[in-house]
């Protein structure tokens, strides 16, 4: 679909003013003043980007958690099935028209003029009545499709969420880019709260689908109204800058493909699954990749809000020092991202134990398997975000290209030799290329630290064996009954 000399800092530079926003501007968010402060005030602070991307993802997860334990008691599996295939389709549609105002408005030098933001926001508003009109339109044709006449109705009243898409001012968009990006998350985490309640009275009363669509539409209208309170300065306006529109449609150029293997590569491991093993094996790995997601999920958006935009910055600034301030800089981020899967990874067998019947232990060898790749991902992510905000936006198309080119032997190979093991374990290591890849084009361009990345990694592989170990001789010597094992021999015979 994101200048301080001290490290880690937290809260960064704004680069223009915002009037009538109250929302300061030209303003330096410094570290926690030295004394006596207590170093619990310095962890939860509300203001610093890692942190309130960080809070704001793991609240958000936590509240979906329970609206879900609410909701399906509430609504039947019909209703979830409905708006599973609505969603799908809607990220579809955002994805593969995606040319890619976000990440040009915030690395571009002209990122803070209003010509050129007016510009961005004209190009999103026709991508956005565009969709709108295509998802209206074939909606019967969809229906048709999956032999689900429910699905004409639905689809038309979600198509308004385009249109309140493109209603949405650039402000987030520039919050990002100032590195503020914490306004984001917090209106995104309120408008999660208002949701999930509204969500709720709405099931109570509808007990359809409706409920889940409507409140959808919520969501993204309060988002829609508190975008345009900030940075008002700036505003919202049709305009046609040529420089801007050939700036967004080279970008297009290079975002569209991505978005599309993007979309492959994210749903191919459930079509595989589906098609070669049975559905108790699927549900099974769905246990250890939803765990798993919340990883590369927590991840992804920290490395949007916070991460890219910050690497923005440096190359706007000075780009010799670009690379130097991008290893220094951004240890907290780092160790975020990437030594919670190297635990999670140890740990996964006695996670799975604790929380889980036998019947799904196999879950416990999966996560490790899925946290694992999900190391390299951290490191991958962090790659490409450097390599995308120096301009070289070809990177993600020439990585995702190589992420099918190996995937595709990967599993074969995996899967004919060593069966559902093979597959998961050849899926994982198919992740290395891109990131070798990634590495080689920080080489080229004078972007890579080698005995750092080496470090790294290293730590990480010490953290998960010493997990790993630890965690196998919890499982001997901690008693079968604490660890909630056996559970699925009391259900058998109920």
């Amino acid at each position: 679909m994101t200048t301080s000399t001290d490290p880690e800092p937290e809260a960064l530079i704004s680069t223009s003013q915002c009037s009538g926003n109250g929302v300061a501007s030209s303003t330096v968010e410094a570290p926690p003043a030295t004394g006596r402060r207590r170093p619990w005030l310095w962890i939860l602070n509300f203001r610093a980007e890692l942190f309130a991307s960080t809070f704001s993802f793991g609240a958000t997860a936590v509240i979906r958690l329970g609206s879900s334990l609410v909701l399906t008691r509430l609504l039947s599996p019909d209703a979830y099935g409905i708006f599973g295939i609505l969603l799908s389709l809607l990220f579809m549609i955002e994805m593969m028209s995606d040319v890619g105002t976000l990440g040009l408005l915030i690395r571009h030098p002209r990122g803070d003029e209003r010509q050129f933001v007016h510009t961005l926001w004209t190009v999103r508003l026709i991508r956005s009545v565009f969709n709108f009109a295509l998802l209206f339109l074939a909606a019967p044709l969809i229906a048709s499709i999956y032999h689900t006449p429910a699905l004409k109705d639905a689809l038309r009243v979600l198509s308004i969420w385009f249109l309140l898409n493109g209603a949405e001012s650039m402000s987030f968009g520039l919050a990002i880019r100032r590195q503020r990006a914490r306004l984001n998350n917090y209106n995104e985490l309120a408008s999660n709260v208002i949701m999930t309640l509204f969500v709720i009275g709405m099931a109570s009363l509808l007990r359809n689908h409706y409920a889940l669509i409507l409140g959808a539409l919520l969501q993204r209208l309060l988002l829609v109204v508190a975008s345009h309170f900030y940075y008002r300065d700036m505003g919202v306006g049709i305009a046609f800058d040529r420089e801007a529109r050939r700036e967004q449609f080279q970008f297009a150029r290079i975002v569209i493909p991505s978005s599309i293997l993007t979309i492959v590569l994210s749903q191919y491991d459930k079509v595989v699954l589906a098609r070669l093993f049975n559905l108790t094996l699927l549900g099974v790995y769905s246990i250890a990749a939803n765990m798993a997601g919340q990883l590369t999920g927590v991840m992804m958006h920290n490395a949007r809000f916070v991460l890219y935009p910050r690497c923005a910055a440096y190359f706007r600034s000075n780009r010799s020092t670009a690379a130097h301030r991008y290893y220094t800089e951004n240890l907290r981020l780092f160790a975020i991202g990437a030594l919670p899967p190297a635990i999670i990874a140890g740990f996964a067998p006695l996670i799975v134990a604790v929380l889980y019947d036998p019947r799904y232990m196999q879950a416990g060898s999966i996560l490790t398997v899925l946290a694992l790749g999900a190391i390299i991902a951290a490191f991958q992510n962090a790659s490409e975000n450097l390599l995308v905000a120096s301009g070289l936006s070809r990177v993600v198309l020439g990585a995702n290209i190589i992420r099918i080119v190996s995937l595709i032997p990967a599993v074969v190979f995996g899967y004919h030799f060593f069966g559902f093991e093979g597959f998961l374990w050849c899926t994982s290591a198919a992740a290395l290329p891109p990131l070798l890849y990634f590495y080689w084009e920080q080489w080229r361009n004078s972007l890579l630290q080698p005995l750092r990345e080496l470090l790294g990694l290293g730590l990480c592989t010490v953290v998960f064996l010493v997990c790993l170990g630890l965690s196998h001789l919890l499982l001997r010597v901690v008693p079968p009954t604490w660890l909630h094992l056996g559970l699925g021999h009391h259900h058998a015979h109920a």
